[in-house]
């Protein structure tokens, strides 16, 4: 998704672009639509496909977001080839792992998807002259999105809209846990939330099937999510960071429901929202205590007022122009 918003206005400023996609995920198919190319890797064990799609497309410059690319990805490129790093934030053992990664002394560009304070970590002297901190990449929501998605969904206006992801799905016992408390939370919300509506997202990489309770749609996938959160009442989230700063950028109520990641800290990017009275946070707890909490949350127009009132002095700078702008200029100079 990152990739995706970057690409969208690298097309913008430059129209004649030639942007190729390789990824091990199908979501690619449901998410990224006819906008762009893709070869999705169909090696399950490793990358054997890697070197002969490079070769094939020929680009002046390849991006590598979060993971760094194995030794084998880049001993055989053209030395021609241009390539950026994408340096999400992670936990603070691996980030000074990363920091001393001998690949980041051999990228053109380093773009990092976060503000400064945001991103906490001091940035090694070797790596400053050539890091841009841009910013949260995020998709905005767009207004015939918007309408679309009301017809769609069939949303009425007299509707409690509420909406709930895991965001892409991929880990399966952690959205497993996820979904166990969002039915828990359904169980209780609709009984005293006749005018409620709730759809329940996926994710395009989780498999299982889920059966819905009355008054809960299920879907395997939504495109569109950031318009979707923005014309929901209240979204209930894991604590990806799209799925976090999509809530953030159109300001709408949050129930977080991290969980643990290897890589980066779910609870601490979803705190930082909830120390900012956007969002409240549910970690410990059973499901059915967790249930109990959150819908006196939902049902309380006063703390949904709340939330809205303490986004009114927020203001996100998105990324994306930021990154496109970055990217290109590697590209000509």
């Amino acid at each position: 998704m990152r990739g995706l918003n970057i690409a969208r206005d690298v097309r913008i400023l430059a129209p004649s672009s030639d942007i190729l996609f390789y990824t091990r995920s199908c979501s690619m198919e449901t998410i990224g639509g006819n906008q762009f190319r893709y070869y999705i890797e169909t090696d399950t064990q490793g990358l054997s496909h890697w070197l002969e799609v490079v070769h094939s497309f020929s680009p002046d410059l390849i991006v590598y977001d979060t993971l760094l690319p194995k030794p084998q990805m880049t001993e055989s490129l053209l030395p021609t080839i241009r390539q950026v790093y994408i340096m999400r934030k992670c936990k603070n053992e691996k980030q000074k792992k990363l920091f001393q990664h001998d690949f980041l002394n051999h990228v053109d560009l380093i773009l990092i998807p976060h503000t400064p304070s945001d991103f906490v970590h001091e940035l090694p002297q070797q790596l400053k002259t050539k890091s841009f901190f841009v910013g949260p990449i995020v998709r905005p929501p767009d207004q015939d999105i918007l309408n679309e998605l009301r017809l769609k969904y069939r949303i009425d206006q007299s509707d409690f809209l509420l909406t709930s992801t895991v965001g892409g799905g991929g880990f399966e016992e952690e959205a497993d846990a996820f979904f166990q408390k969002v039915f828990a939370i359904h169980k209780r919300l609709y009984p005293i939330l006749p005018n409620l509506r709730h759809l329940v997202i996926k994710g395009p990489n989780y498999k299982k099937s889920l059966k819905p309770q009355k008054g809960m749609n299920v879907f395997s996938c939504e495109p569109e999510m950031v318009s979707l959160f923005d014309i929901s009442d209240v979204v209930i989230a894991e604590g990806g960071y799209n799925s976090v700063n999509e809530v953030r950028l159109v300001k709408t109520p949050a129930i977080f429901l991290p969980s643990m990641r290897n890589y980066d800290d779910q609870e601490e990017r979803v705190r930082s929202l909830e120390k900012k009275g956007f969002a409240h946070v549910f970690i410990s707890g059973s499901p059915d205590q967790i249930a109990k909490k959150v819908v006196e949350i939902i049902s309380s127009k006063s703390c949904l007022m709340a939330m809205r009132e303490s986004y009114k002095a927020d203001h996100m700078e998105r990324g994306n122009r930021q990154a496109a702008e970055r990217i290109l200029e590697v590209i000509n100079n």
